[in-house]
């Protein structure tokens, strides 16, 4: 049956006649009424009392039914038209997402929470894993988007999109004995005899670093994420080592001081498989994050 049929019949109730329906949707009156003829020849039995020559309608109880049932298959199909456009332009679907686990917090907060208030109806699937269960990840398709603050493996297959420079700070409990004097910044060497956490991502090259200007660091833990790192130096017991954005905002117990070494930094990349077409959630969100935080 033409859905047509059902969404003529819905505006002949709704109407009230079938001449006040031919004008609401534009077909002419005599169609109309072979519409409803066909109707109720398909389903075996009345639909509508005509009164008044025609110029008024009564449902019968089948007519209810069929009234009932038209709007739920009308409004399925409107749902469906919204939902596929809605796919097709980027704002429904899933976005799939490998991200190094000492970003994902704080990549959350900063940017999905900003993409998912404009875009409500795209949902998520985030994997927070190490740089080679990111690679293999993307270049197994399971994921489009690489969120990463070292480089990915086999990197001439991957297009890094947006790149930014992180540097490492040292976060101080307030009462730390460790802490010392009031200044934003401090040297590499000021933290030789402190007891540090590190953030995995970021502790190779904060132990490199060490060794090149000889000192022997005092690793009191080494840590999977950035958020497990900082909580050491909440509980004052260690000063944790990570990477920060420039105007990242700490629990109020917390003294962060950037270390004065041009060596410590991280970079953070947004990249994508060489050549591997997106999707359409995939190009809405890499578009909204260029044009929002480039």
């Amino acid at each position: 049956m033409n859905i047509e049929y059902y969404r003529n019949f819905i505006a002949i109730v709704e109407a009230g006649s079938i001449s006040a329906a031919a004008k609401r949707v534009a077909v002419a009156q005599p169609a109309l009424s072979n519409q409803l003829k066909t109707l109720q020849k398909k389903f075996g039995t009345p639909l509508l009392n005509l009164k008044r020559g025609g110029h008024t309608v009564e449902l019968t109880e089948a007519g209810c039914i069929l009234y009932n049932k038209a709007k739920y298959i009308c409004s399925t199909e409107d749902n469906i038209i919204k939902e596929i456009a809605d796919c097709a332009g980027g704002f429904s679907g899933t976005l799939r997402l490998s991200l190094s686990p000492s970003m994902s917090i704080s990549f959350i907060k900063n940017y999905l929470s900003k993409f998912s208030r404009q875009y409500p109806q795209i949902n998520y699937e985030l994997y927070e894993v190490p740089i080679d269960e990111q690679t293999q990840q993307l270049l197994d398709g399971k994921t489009e988007i690489g969120i990463a603050n070292a480089p990915l493996l086999q990197v001439n297959r991957f297009e890094t999109i947006y790149r930014k420079r992180d540097r490492l700070i040292a976060l101080f409990h307030k009462d730390s004995p460790y802490l010392q004097g009031t200044k934003p910044h401090i040297l590499l060497d000021d933290l030789e005899d402190v007891p540090l956490c590190l953030s995995r991502g970021c502790s190779t090259l904060f132990l490199n670093t060490c060794n090149d200007s000889r000192l022997l660091p005092q690793v009191l833990s080494i840590n999977t994420t950035k958020l497990s790192t900082i909580a050491w130096a909440t509980q004052n017991i260690g000063v944790a080592i990570v990477p920060a954005e420039r105007y990242e905002i700490f629990d109020e117990c917390l003294v962060p001081k950037q270390i004065e070494d041009e060596r410590l930094f991280v970079e953070k990349t947004l990249s994508v498989v060489k050549g591997r077409p997106l999707s359409t959630v995939a190009k809405t969100f890499v578009n909204f994050f260029l044009e929002n935080f480039n």
